[in-house]
C-alpha cells in the first residue's frame, strides 16, 4: 500500500520478475498490465526494519574477512571489486577497528561513521554525535543514515582532531547526552497516548463515535504536561519514558555499541571522493531532499564530478 500509493497511472514497476504498468487503483486493488522498458523496484517500510545485534555482528565480521582474503562465498566474491575500491580510497575496518571518513566536496564537509548497527540506532547516534561536536564549537549539521552507517554534513569546515573524535565517541555521560540531543519529552508524550488509553485516562470510544489519533494526542498531551509539572514521579510517566528508552532508543543496544567503539581502534581517514561505503548513505540523503531532478540524474552528476577530480589529480 505504501509503495503503490506513490505510483501514478502509467508508471512501471517490477514484481516477481515481470514488468507491470499501473492501469488504475480502486480501493485496495491495483489493476496492472504487462509492459516493458525501465521500471522501478518495489520498496516499502519493511525495508527499514532494524538489524538485529547478531546480524550486525556478522556483517562486521564478514566485511573484515573479505578485506583480508578472497572469499569463496558468491555474495562476497561479487562485492570484491567494491571492497577493493574501498580499501584503495579509504580503509576497510577490521573487527577491532571503527572507521570514520572525512570527505570534502563542493557542497561542504561530510563525516561518515560506520557502526553497522541498523538504521534506528544510527538515528540516535547521529543526533548524539552532532550534539557533542556542536558543544566543541558552533556548527550546524544535516544528517542521513542507512543500516550500515550515518552522515553528518555541514557547509562549514568540520574541525575535528583524532583526540576530539575519540571524545565525541566516548561512552561517558552517554544517556545524559542522548536526552539532551533528542526531544525525549516529545517522544514520551507520544508514547503516553497509548498508556493513557490503556489506563483509562482518556476514552477512545464514545457511544456512536470514535476519537481519532489527533484528538487522542491532544487529550493525552494535556494530561502528560500536567503530570510532568505537578507529579513528575507518576508511575505512568515513568512507564512512558521507559518505553522510549527501551523500544525507540534501544538503550541497552546503544550502550553496547558505544562500549564496542571505545574498545576499538578509531581509524579517521580524509578522503577526496565518495567511497563505496559512503555513497549509499549520500544517495539516501538525496532521496530526502526536494528537487525537480530525477535521482539518477543527480547521482550521474556526482559521478561526473568525481571523474573530473581524478583527472585534475593526474
Amino acid at each position: 500500500e505504501y509503495f503503490i500509493s506513490k505510483l501514478k497511472k502509467g508508471e512501471r514497476f517490477i514484481l516477481a520478475g515481470r514488468i507491470l504498468e499501473v492501469a488504475m487503483v480502486k480501493e485496495m486493488t491495483v489493476f496492472v498490465r504487462n509492459s516493458s522498458g525501465k521500471a522501478i523496484t518495489p520498496s516499502w517500510l519493511g525495508g527499514r526494519l532494524p538489524l538485529s545485534s547478531n546480524l550486525s555482528h556478522f556483517l562486521r565480521k564478514k566485511l573484515a574477512a573479505a578485506a583480508s582474503a578472497p572469499s569463496s562465498e558468491k555474495e562476497l566474491h561479487f562485492l570484491a571489486p567494491l571492497i577493493k575500491k574501498q580499501a584503495e580510497l579509504s580503509a576497510v575496518p577490521s573487527e577491532a577497528e571503527f572507521l570514520v571518513e572525512h570527505i570534502k566536496t563542493r557542497e561542504g564537509h561530510h563525516l561518515f561513521f560506520y557502526p553497522l548497527e541498523g538504521r534506528l540506532i544510527h538515528e540516535v547516534m547521529a543526533a548524539l554525535v552532532a550534539y557533542r561536536i556542536s558543544k566543541l564549537y558552533p556548527i550546524s549539521f544535516s544528517m542521513a543514515m542507512n543500516d550500515y552507517g550515518f552522515e553528518l554534513y555541514s557547509d562549514k569546515q568540520i574541525q575535528l582532531s583524532q583526540m576530539q573524535l575519540e571524545q565525541v565517541l566516548s561512552r561517558s555521560n552517554l544517556m545524559e547526552d542522548v536526552i539532551s540531543s533528542i526531544n525525549s519529552a516529545e517522544m514520551a508524550s507520544r508514547k503516553f497516548r497509548d498508556i493513557a488509553v490503556i489506563s483509562g485516562l482518556v476514552v477512545q470510544n464514545y457511544p456512536g463515535t470514535q476519537q481519532n489519533n489527533k484528538s487522542l494526542q491532544a487529550s493525552s498531551g494535556i494530561i502528560f504536561r500536567v503530570l510532568m509539572e505537578h507529579d513528575p514521579t507518576n508511575l505512568l510517566l515513568k512507564q512512558a519514558f521507559t518505553e522510549v528508552f527501551n523500544q525507540q532508543l534501544e538503550e541497552h543496544r546503544l550502550i553496547n555499541a558505544f562500549e564496542r567503539i571505545n574498545q576499538s581502534k578509531i581509524r579517521y581517514t580524509f578522503v577526496e571522493e565518495y567511497t563505496p561505503l559512503s555513497f549509499p548513505i549520500k544517495v539516501d540523503s538525496l532521496r530526502q531532499s526536494l528537487s525537480s531532478e530525477a535521482l539518477i540524474e543527480r547521482i550521474q552528476r556526482m559521478e561526473k564530478t568525481n571523474a573530473q577530480k581524478k583527472k585534475r589529480r593526474k
